[in-house]
């Protein structure tokens, strides 16, 4: 009878502890909820994602060889890729908000730099990607071209590189497609540098589509699977072992650090003038991390709401709508205050809802 009390009351105790929110049972059982949610982040947000990043690369890939091969450069074909490459950029601006991981791979050259140098430190390497893609156009033979490519390094490729390749003429600069046009018409390496940047691009969206769902840095399992299962240590030595919604939230919180130090709508996506949109796709992905898609079972708003932090959902709310706003009337003064405002939600708000400590401060960050 006693045995019978004493379980009754220590039921109890959990039952109340809940219901207060507080760092108690509910959230130490929570554990298990918030391993859960990660996973279903995985597989119906950050997999998805960086699934039509690798796809859109490769429609990239193959839309430029066709455009180059015989009697198909034309204005149509022209527009064509612009806006493959538009795609492909949406399609990574949905996966850079997660930049762990398979975006990394390794801290001395991580995979992201070849793919997006500007996420990195800030830096506008449009002048070094002009002057070498200037060079590298009119090399006279295909030994000094494949030198001169090979030496190219992490800042005069990727996204950007391409972007300045489609949209604009190297002679002139000048954005017109005839202009463009003629440019890729009368020199021949400038098609075949358009054919090589993108492959290499591609090298970089397969590294982090397998890695994450196939073979993550040599180890014969996927990334997803090591790190839902807590096994990033077991197979690698140099990789953490922090829990998959700490990486998960301190990659979201250091992506809006990003965009409020960076000057990302004056220096990332001008010739294609679709900064906007870009980050429009981020703002979604993020809402889809905290809310859930069709699939999901358990998201991290509800885990908050029933750990009784429903005043942070709220807050979050507020503050992405205020981001949203300030990218459809293109006010990056709004957009960096808006994103200064998402960073502190996810060093603070989001940590305490869910009972997890990231070891940050407010220094943190890019």
């Amino acid at each position: 009878m006693f045995k019978f009390i004493a379980s009754i009351l220590a039921f109890s105790s959990v039952i109340f502890l809940s219901a207060c929110g507080g760092s108690s049972s509910s959230l130490s059982t929570g554990n298990n909820e918030l391993n859960l949610a990660a996973k279903e982040i995985i597989d119906n947000t950050i997999i998805p994602a960086s699934n039509r990043f690798q796809q859109q690369v490769s429609t990239l890939v193959s839309n430029s060889s066709r455009f180059c091969s015989t009697n198909n450069q034309t204005a149509e074909n022209l527009t064509a890729i612009q806006n493959q490459w538009l795609d492909t950029n949406l399609a990574w601006f949905e996966l850079l908000p997660y930049l762990f991981g398979p975006m990394v791979n390794s801290e001395v050259l991580p995979t992201y730099i070849f793919i997006d140098y500007h996420r990195q430190r800030g830096d506008d390497d449009t002048a070094v990607i002009r002057s070498n893609i200037d060079s590298l156009i009119v090399t006279a033979t295909d030994e000094d071209y494949d030198l001169a490519l090979s030496r190219l390094g992490a800042n005069s490729l990727g996204l950007l590189a391409l972007e300045i390749a489609v949209f604009e003429d190297a002679a002139n600069q000048s954005s017109i497609a005839a202009d463009i046009l003629i440019e890729f018409q009368n020199t021949p390496r400038k098609c075949q540098l358009l054919i090589d940047m993108g492959n290499k691009l591609l090298v970089r969206a397969n590294e982090v589509q397998q890695g994450w769902t196939v073979n993550y840095r040599n180890t014969g399992e996927s990334y997803r699977d090591l790190v839902i299962n807590n096994q990033l240590e077991t197979f690698l030595d140099d990789d953490s072992g922090e829990s998959a919604i700490k990486k998960i939230t301190i990659s979201v919180q250091e992506f809006y650090d990003y965009l409020g130090k960076r000057n990302v709508t004056n220096n990332v996506a001008q010739l294609s003038n679709s900064i906007w949109a870009a980050l429009d796709k981020s703002l979604s992905s993020t809402e889809e991390l905290l809310v859930g898609t069709d699939a999901t079972e358990l998201s991290l708003n509800r885990i908050m709401s029933n750990n009784r932090f429903d005043q942070a959902v709220t807050l979050l709310n507020e503050n992405m709508a205020t981001l949203r706003a300030a990218l459809v009337e293109k006010n990056s003064i709004d957009m960096v205050a808006a994103a200064k405002a998402l960073d502190g939600n996810f060093k603070r708000e989001i940590p305490d809802a869910l009972n997890i400590n990231l070891g940050l401060n407010f220094s943190d960050g890019d």
